[in-house]
């Protein structure tokens, strides 16, 4: 798919969504550094309320003193994962989440982070998560509750993979069918696409974390 980055700079189409992930880091940096510093701003006070939704939703799941620790992160996933949909929004960008080599990455550091944080908590004891509720059936249990581990990483990688194609590609083609209303319409639609597929994405890897530290059934 031609971008800015293949018409003018000649950046190779299979290196592209590599580009523009690392532009959409810096950007969420950039953003996060300036909130941060004008805390009267508009973006200081989307920021905020960015990050008082994620309290609330980390407070639903696990006790208080955990949620803290893990609200920085989710909040940072959700504002990553929503900067790449929306440059699908722009002309002459890509959002690098229709490339599943991107989810994938970021589905694999959800997969470490949540992990690492259950062994953190629980330590070796961690390992019964994955041993079911009776210890005669663990040796049964223990490679089918691994694998479904293991699928988190392609679900979540998958499902943002398509719904960010579908929803660029529709747009694409009916910008340039049209000028005006049916873009700006599509455009809208793609906000809400780009905003509930970075929701989803990341209150999956919410749920995850909270199983992870919470105590073994």
């Amino acid at each position: 798919m031609p971008t800015l980055l293949t018409e003018f700079f000649g950046v190779s189409g299979k290196i592209q969504h590599v580009v523009f992930e690392i532009l959409a880091f810096f950007l969420v940096l950039f953003l996060g550094s300036f909130a941060v510093k004008n805390k009267e701003s508009i973006i200081s006070k989307i920021f905020s309320l960015v990050v008082d939704f994620w309290r609330k939703m980390a407070l639903s799941l696990m006790h208080e003193e955990d949620a803290k620790k893990h609200v920085p992160f989710v909040s940072s996933l959700f504002m990553f994962i929503l900067i790449m949909n929306i440059m699908g929004l722009i002309p002459g960008l890509m959002p690098p989440t229709m490339n599943i080599n991107t989810n994938i990455g970021i589905a694999i550091f959800v997969f470490l982070y949540y992990n690492y944080f259950g062994f953190k908590k629980h330590g070796l004891g961690y390992i019964k998560h994955f041993l079911g509720p009776f210890l005669p059936v663990a040796f049964l249990y223990f490679p089918i509750e691994l694998i479904s581990h293991v699928f988190r990483i392609a679900s979540l990688s998958i499902r943002l993979a398509g719904n960010m194609t579908g929803d660029h590609s529709v747009l694409e083609i009916f910008t340039h069918l049209t000028y005006l209303v049916v873009p700006i319409a599509f455009l809208i639609l793609g906000t809400i696409v780009s905003i509930v597929q970075a929701f989803v994405f990341s209150i999956l890897s919410l749920i995850y974390v909270s199983l992870a530290i919470g105590e073994e059934h």
